[in-house]
């Protein structure tokens, strides 16, 4: 390759680079709107990466764009087939618009490229239980556990679906556990999960 071809490559992927941190500050701003204007950026310079517009398609999926999102986690998905999160995050978009069947599609691929990428158990947990299957909730919810023992939030939905089944000696471990993690103070609901776990001891004391 001519040098001055390999000085404009590294430049313009410096540029991606660029357009890609600060897409990921905006994101932990939520700023979505921001964070989508630099994806796409990035990906004006990069139409080839996937991860690129998987960005934009999570973005989008915030800003509750969620057509638009699954068309970007379609193309994504077209430039690398085996992206795990993308599934993941289409999935979402797909749950979101109503479409269980094609969410579920999604979770279950991306379990199947990934089997220990956790939040695709958590999140194939939620389609479950929001079908009424409370038994197929939990237990996706312990695999999630079971892969990443540190996933703070299949604690507190692992607890919450235990609590609707029925078992809240099993629900009060699961927030117990939260708690000890950080996860009250990381996600800034320590008073709510605390309150929770007074009224399981009170329903605990009641049935004794």
């Amino acid at each position: 390759m001519h040098i001055l071809q390999r000085m404009s490559e590294s430049y313009r992927n410096s540029r991606v680079s660029k357009h890609c941190n600060w897409a990921h500050t905006y994101l932990v701003r939520n700023d979505f709107a921001a964070a989508l204007d630099a994806y796409q950026q990035a990906a004006r310079l990069a139409p080839q990466r996937a991860e690129i517009y998987a960005g934009c398609g999570f973005a989008r999926y915030k800003l509750g764009d969620l057509q638009a999102a699954v068309a970007d986690f379609d193309e994504a998905i077209r430039l690398n087939p085996k992206l795990a999160q993308a599934y993941v995050d289409r999935g979402m978009a797909y749950y979101a618009l109503g479409d269980i069947p094609s969410a579920m599609s999604d979770f279950n691929h991306a379990i199947y490229l990934s089997p220990k990428l956790a939040v695709a158990y958590n999140n194939r947990a939620l389609v479950d239980e929001a079908q009424g299957n409370l038994s197929g909730a939990i237990s996706d919810y312990s695999q999630a556990i079971h892969v990443d023992p540190h996933y703070l939030l299949a604690y507190t939905n692992r607890g919450y679906a235990r609590i609707d089944w029925g078992d809240l000696r099993g629900a009060l471990a699961d927030l117990q556990q939260y708690l000890r993690l950080g996860g009250g103070s990381l996600n800034g609901n320590q008073q709510e999960v605390e309150a929770r776990i007074a009224s399981l001891r009170r329903q605990m004391q009641a049935q004794q």
